[in-house]
């Protein structure tokens, strides 16, 4: 079965959740609904303070690439963008990005 919606119905609980970031609605039954929603929604966290989130993301990024490092050297093999990016979980575009971090030491 597919739900079909118009566009007030769709653009709806966009304004509502809109009102209330703004203040616009005061009724503090629906605000601390809405409020409780957004701050378990990762996805508003992430619109509302963007700036934060992708410094969260690079600071775990970076935590990866050096661990993968750190474990190749230990292991002894070769620290290369394509092995770092293997063992880190990152893509291999985003290790070779970061290769400041990756010292090409074989």
């Amino acid at each position: 079965m597919r739900l079909k919606l118009e566009n007030i119905e769709f653009t709806l609980p966009n304004r509502l959740i809109d009102a209330v970031i703004t203040g616009k609605i005061s009724d503090p039954e629906i605000v601390n609904a809405i409020n409780t929603l957004l701050t378990k929604s990762k996805v508003i966290n992430r619109l509302r303070n963007p700036e934060k989130a992708r410094a969260v993301k690079t600071t775990k990024t970076k935590e990866k690439i050096q661990n993968a490092v750190n474990l190749l050297r230990l292991q002894g093999k070769p620290v290369n963008a394509y092995q770092v990016a293997k063992l880190s979980g990152v893509s291999y575009n985003t290790a070779r990005k970061r290769t400041n971090l990756i010292v090409f030491a074989n």
